[in-house]
């Protein structure tokens, strides 16, 4: 059976994504498997103000041409509310972003208009539930893809791998945030921090401001109060802010293509510190980076994220 296309009128907003997620009955039982759709929003056009306030946020001046992190702002929405559907094998709410990667083919310009198309693939098992991937493609009006973005989320629950498949996930050195990345060293129980190159200070505001920005308002964001109705015991960073700000601090060429890879290990609570590392590599043309929380009250360091840009031309 061929994927059917839904056209959206325009890009949904937050408040009503997660106002669909709430309205499914309780006790519904879910499909088992992912939905052959895509939801599709054609012409939406990339707001100047938008993309330099994000500019600013990350720490970086305002540019003419597109921070891919303005990209992944611009098309969440649209896949979430492809995730918010009723016959979606998961729900929306409590689903936890492992790893992000988005090849960009060309520079992309502030102003410039783009069609925005969402779909998921990859169900997968998972030792704690089970994975897929949500895939937005962004096109030019020509036609041609600009950009891909492929966001790994997990669904926690008890439809997981056995005890052979979890046996093996543990063990693999590709498992992202449940073991060490590939070709890195150091899981969650063997992470040695290296020395650090900065220093963040992110206070209790820091997600209500990318919340302005992005438009993301998830309450495990904005405030230990509501953080803590969903089991968490202070607000969170954003993960993509996180990202987002690794790769400004990276200082790509935005004028070439590019690849940037992030894997999540584990959260930012608010406030908190976060220390940061940056190593160029010339051979491949990129920059690693990790950022994570210095040991303290008999407890290890923690590692919360990787990020790798590499220019591709």
């Amino acid at each position: 059976m061929s994927e059917s296309i839904k056209d959206l009128g325009d890009v949904p907003s937050f408040p009503a994504v997660y106002a669909a997620a709430l309205t499914r009955r309780p006790g519904a039982k879910r499909a088992a498997d992912l939905p052959e759709i895509t939801h599709r929003v054609r012409s939406v056009r990339i707001d100047p103000e938008r993309a330099a306030a994000f500019d600013h946020l990350m720490g970086g001046p305002a540019t003419e041409l597109v921070h891919p992190g303005v990209l992944h702002v611009l098309a969440f929405p649209v896949s979430l509310s492809l995730m918010a559907r009723t016959d979606f094998p998961a729900p929306l709410l409590g689903l936890v972003h492992l790893k992000n990667s988005v090849l960009q083919h060309r520079p992309v310009r502030v102003g410039e208009s783009v069609d925005v198309e969402c779909r998921v693939r990859n169900l997968a098992p998972h030792r704690k539930g089970r994975t897929f991937e949500a895939v937005t493609t962004i096109l030019a009006k020509d036609g041609q893809i600009v950009a891909t973005d492929v966001s790994t989320y997990l669904a926690k629950g008890s439809e997981g791998a056995g005890p052979e498949t979890r046996r093996r996930q543990e063990q693999s050195p590709s498992s992202g945030k449940y073991g060490p990345a590939p070709g890195r060293s150091g899981g969650k129980a063997g992470f040695t921090p290296p020395a650090p190159t900065a220093r963040w200070a992110l206070d209790a505001g820091t997600g209500r401001r990318y919340a302005e920005v992005s438009g993301d308002a998830n309450p495990i964001h904005m405030s230990a109060l509501s953080a803590r109705l969903f089991g968490f015991p202070k607000a969170i960073a954003h993960g993509m802010y996180t990202a987002s700000r690794a790769f400004t601090e990276s200082r790509p060429d935005l004028s070439r293509p590019l690849q940037w890879d992030v894997s999540f290990d584990a959260p930012v609570l608010l406030p908190s510190a976060v220390l940061v590392r940056y190593e160029d590599d010339p051979v491949t043309d990129s920059t690693h980076c990790v950022g994570w929380q210095s040991a303290r009250s008999g407890k290890p360091a923690r590692r919360h994220f990787t990020v790798d840009v590499t220019a591709l031309v």
